[in-house]
């Protein structure tokens, strides 16, 4: 539905920059135009102009519509068969969840929650693209955020990401109490490493990122309730960043993550 109307949108763009077109060419006699405009309109030429830009715009709204349920530049590397066969590459993930959701969606129903997530998460999106990030997926109430490690080695992005948020979502809080009587709060966790990538699926296609590191990130982020923190992240990906004099970091020690037997030392941030 979206992409019917972006399309008769732009034909009646091209309708109108025409009849504009030809104001402009019969030396701005309108009424003469106005006389002639059935004539002109059913012309071989104007059928073929207005047929070639509405064809064309139905092309470019379908590609963007792709890119974005598949995600920025993941469609063109779709195409060209660049995650046909699996390869490993180094990524940094955040798992970024909302706090207290059952309760929110309690509070909110479900239709009203799944607006409120939908506002939340274009926030994010606006964060994620100012740290040249990619949204990975949503997993109900969870986005997962990643990005190529070798962006992000002696840089701080994906804390400048989450910090970001904060600072967005605070600036619309009057909109968000106004429409939903509450400021949505969230937490994460985010780790880095060796992941596979490559297509999944077959009816649907996704392009999927696999590896511990997923795991490790997703337990991290769940250990935000226990030690009261907003975010945390694995110590391993910290000494491969820099944040000094934007952050503080304050060490939570090794904790022994479910499922796994080596304990993997967090540290919270917080801003200077």
């Amino acid at each position: 539905m979206a992409l019917i109307t972006s399309t008769l949108a732009h034909l009646l763009l091209i309708t109108l920059a025409v009849f504009v077109s030809l104001i402009i060419i019969n030396e701005f006699r309108v009424v003469g135009v106005l006389k002639n405009f059935k004539e002109i309109l059913l012309s071989d030429a104007m059928i073929y102009g207005l047929t070639f830009g509405l064809t064309l715009s139905f092309v470019f709204n379908s590609l963007s519509m792709f890119e974005m349920l598949l995600g920025k530049h993941f469609l063109f590397k779709l195409f060209t068969g660049k995650y046909h066969t699996p390869f490993e590459e180094e990524r940094i993930f955040m798992f970024l969840d909302v706090k207290g959701s059952t309760a929110v969606a309690e509070k909110l129903g479900h239709r009203e929650f799944l607006n409120m997530l939908n506002d939340f998460f274009y926030d994010v999106s606006i964060a994620v693209s100012d740290t040249k990030g990619e949204i990975y997926k949503y997993v109900g109430d969870e986005a997962i955020i990643t990005w190529k490690m070798k962006k992000v080695v002696g840089k701080s992005m994906p804390l400048d990401c989450f910090f970001m948020i904060e600072k967005i979502v605070e600036s619309k809080r009057a909109n968000y109490i106004k429409r939903y009587g509450l400021v949505p709060e969230f937490k994460a966790g985010i780790h880095g490493g060796v992941v596979v990538t490559g297509e999944m699926g077959y009816v649907k296609k996704e392009i999927a990122f696999l590896g511990d590191v997923l795991n490790t990130t997703a337990r991290i982020e769940a250990l935000c309730n226990q030690l009261e923190k907003s975010i945390l992240v694995s110590d391993s990906l910290l000494d491969k960043m820099n944040v000094q004099g934007k952050y503080g970091i304050n060490p939570m020690g090794e904790h022994v993550l479910r499922g796994k037997q080596k304990a993997v030392a967090i540290s919270a941030i917080v801003l200077n």
